[in-house]
């Protein structure tokens, strides 16, 4: 008897890993919204946005204002963020809800993004 229970659990926890490693290798469809984009601190445009999250946690976040296509691919903690803005290394920060400001690391390329415009047009 005690080779069938121990078989039976095995069973089980193995078939509880393969369906927690089946959840936890997709990523969620993107998710999409407006908002207002300026790059290398032009006046901010209305621009689109999508963001696909990954399971292990990376964004791949996708901007598209008129002929512009800018992308982000990395990971935030807290309102800090870490990747790549157009393949360069990059970091940058949430100033707040809905106000991200990116920089490639060697400063040569500076990217932001809001949800909506203050009194005075900018982010």
């Amino acid at each position: 008897m005690a080779r069938t229970v121990r078989g039976i659990t095995a069973g089980l926890i193995a078939a509880i890993a393969s369906l927690a490693g089946t959840a936890g290798s997709s990523a969620q469809g993107p998710l999409t919204w407006s908002g207002f984009c300026a790059l290398d601190a032009a006046q901010p445009k209305p621009c689109s946005v999508s963001d696909t999250v990954a399971a292990d946690g990376q964004h791949d976040l996708r901007f598209s204002f008129g002929s512009i296509a800018v992308s982000f691919f990395g990971r935030n903690a807290g309102a800090w963020w870490s990747g790549e803005l157009n393949g360069r290394p990059a970091m940058g920060y949430e100033r707040n809800r809905g106000h991200t400001v990116l920089s490639a690391t060697d400063l040569q390329t500076t990217f932001e993004w809001c949800d909506k415009l203050s009194a005075d047009r900018t982010c």
